[in-house]
């Protein structure tokens, strides 16, 4: 039963690996920043607290842009002289039935 579940699973391409890795990241360091901000708070730390808003921000952006250009590179990936690649392949498929149909008939 367990090989059955290892064989079904699809491995990760590589930028989609990057990606989940960086969700992971940004979720890591976005929790961390917030659990520092309420120690501040809480030890009596009135500063301002720009840094933290900075520190967060900046990790977001650059996972925004991350994501914009995978989905991108995914679009180009999936499409053929403009049409999406599983309708590339239908033509195909049927220009290949045509072709044996010519050939046996």
């Amino acid at each position: 039963m367990a090989k059955k579940n290892k064989e079904k699973k699809e491995k990760l391409s590589f930028s989609k690996g990057l990606l989940v890795q960086e969700s992971i990241l940004i979720w890591i360091v976005t929790i961390t920043f917030l659990v520092l901000a309420f120690i501040c708070v809480f030890m009596g730390f009135f500063g301002e607290l720009p840094w933290l808003s900075v520190i967060v921000a900046f990790p977001w952006s650059a996972y925004g842009i991350s994501q914009a250009y995978y989905y991108k590179k995914s679009m180009k990936e999936n499409t053929k002289d403009g049409i999406v690649f599983e309708q590339a392949l239908k033509e195909e498929q049927v220009d290949d039935i045509i072709e044996q149909e010519d050939i046996v008939g």
